[in-house]
């Protein structure tokens, strides 16, 4: 179904999770996860972020998927512990 769905309509769709699903949905498919980790997908981030309130904005020296996964996996950035 989502290989057939125009990109408008996705974009309209993804528009409205928030990081995290983002970042799952992204982890499915190859076609998914390429579509999602390219520049031109950063303005689907941007919203997907704002959809969480209080949240701050994304820093300048990272790019809206590390900085989801920074905020919201619950694994540590530097091992492999879970924190």
């Amino acid at each position: 179904m989502l290989p057939d769905m125009p990109m408008d309509i996705l974009y309209e769709v993804l528009q409205h999770l928030q990081p995290l699903g983002l970042l799952h949905l992204a982890r499915t498919t190859k076609a998914l996860r390429k579509f999602l980790m390219t520049r031109s997908a950063s303005a689907i981030w941007r919203c997907a972020r704002e959809n969480v309130p209080g949240l701050p904005d994304c820093p300048k020296d990272m790019v809206e998927p590390s900085y989801a996964n920074f905020m919201f996996e619950p694994h540590c950035q530097v091992s492999d512990l879970r924190v």
